[in-house]
């Protein structure tokens, strides 16, 4: 059976004076798959993202989540849907506890903070998706990896459904990049669809679904990442470039 689409972008544009960010991009996603986000560094991936976080405003282009149209003017509206993103620099706030920095996070957190109860939720969710985080620990005491790892829990806390990464493995050892995709494996299976924007291509062709390519803010190519191979990726990836 085919799977559902949980979110389209569609036309979308957006403009910087006379740069060209995103040229009518079109971008689809479904539910339970992991979706690499593949092209070199200006090719337009990141200010996609940022305008499906409400960040950026597109200056033409539509956004559809579950069917529905959607006006996404702000990373709280998004969040309010279910879409979420873990950015390369973490908002989190070194002298607090882990729990401190999920519970402040959450839309509708009182000044009270229930230990037990935000313990318990991060207890579950670490075992649900092999996601290990101490729940009392600083964050000044953690080690980057483990922080990306807070910062996860915090979209999981609050529901998020869409969960997109911002080159995640760029601060990892390749052992914790390993174990991060195990657990964004867990999250698709689980029912939540994941995009993680990379250029790393041996990367993607491992770990993803499904592979879009973007270049000079254009869909170079997309596929399914078990048809995907270096020479086709590189393709798109350079263009005419020689190589």
């Amino acid at each position: 059976m085919e799977k559902t689409a949980i979110l389209e972008m569609k036309g979308i544009t957006k403009k910087f004076g006379n740069v060209l960010a995103n040229d009518h991009l079109d971008l689809r996603l479904y539910e339970g798959e992991i979706h690499a986000l593949l092209g070199e560094n200006g090719s337009g991936k990141s200010t996609l993202m940022n305008i499906l976080l409400g960040i950026y405003k597109p200056n033409f282009g539509e956004i559809f989540f579950k069917g529905e149209k959607v006006s996404i003017k702000s990373p709280k509206s998004a969040a309010a849907l279910g879409i979420g993103m873990v950015h390369q620099h973490f908002a989190l706030i070194p002298p607090l506890s882990v729990a401190e920095n999920i519970f402040l996070s959450m839309d509708h957190c009182s000044f009270l903070l229930n230990t037990q109860k935000m313990d318990d939720q991060i207890r579950e969710y670490s075992r649900k998706f092999a996601l290990p985080v101490d729940a009392s620990a600083k964050i000044w005491q953690l080690s980057v990896g483990e922080q990306q790892r807070v910062e996860i829990m915090k979209l999981l806390c609050r529901n998020c459904e869409v969960l997109v990464l911002d080159e995640p493995t760029a601060v990892l050892t390749p052992q914790e990049a390993n174990e991060m995709f195990k657990t964004l494996r867990r999250m698709a299976n689980d029912g939540k669809s994941v995009i993680f924007i990379s250029h790393k291509m041996n990367e993607v062709m491992e770990h993803a679904d499904r592979i879009t390519v973007l270049k000079n803010g254009k869909v170079a190519d997309e596929m399914l990442a078990a048809e995907a191979t270096i020479d086709r990726l590189t393709k798109a990836v350079v263009g005419d470039r020689n190589m």
